[in-house]
């Protein structure tokens, strides 16, 4: 998979939890992370996002769930995933621009579409946020195959719609 190779590669110490435990090979660590971020790619790509829309959403991608302290129902470990990128400084090489849509991303992916369309409508670039946060929402989403329940009619792209022979290939190569 050539697409994997140019990757960023998550850090496993970024998945350890407050009480110590390492999570990187839980059902949201490394490799979820590493299908998350294909599936962003290829989406983005596919819905001619700009250059720094798909930095943005690749960073989300890479980001989206280290803050994550259960693997249950977390309504609020985008904002703590967010806080993680923040206090160990992952965000400190990039652009503040990038920065500021992949940590919004991040923080709204597990929100309603409503509540994170709104909160785009504070940034810079609504429009630009909005489909970043759109993008890491499917892309997240894609990989529900491994929980056997992906209902592709949540997808919001049509793109994404007729990703699922590809989220199953990731699931089994990934």
């Amino acid at each position: 998979m050539k697409l994997l190779s140019t990757l960023p590669r998550p850090d496993p110490a970024w998945f350890i939890r407050p009480d110590g435990r390492d999570a990187s090979r839980h059902i949201h660590g490394v490799k979820h992370t590493l299908r998350v971020m294909i599936h962003a790619v290829e989406i983005a790509e596919a819905e001619g996002a700009s250059s720094a829309e798909r930095q943005a959403v690749l960073l989300a991608a890479l980001w989206h769930d280290i803050g994550r302290t259960c693997d249950a129902r977390d309504y609020h470990h985008g904002a703590k995933s967010a806080g993680k990128v923040v206090g160990l400084g992952l965000h400190r090489e990039y652009p503040s621009a990038i920065v500021e849509v992949a940590l919004f991303a991040i923080t709204h992916h597990p929100c309603p579409d409503e509540r994170g369309e709104r909160a785009a409508m504070e940034l810079p670039d609504p429009a630009g946020a909005r489909r970043v946060f759109q993008i890491l929402k499917d892309a997240d989403g894609l990989d529900r195959v491994r929980l056997g329940d992906l209902d592709v009619s949540l997808l919001r792209f049509e793109t994404s719609r007729l990703r699922e022979p590809r989220a199953q290939e990731l699931l089994k190569r990934v």
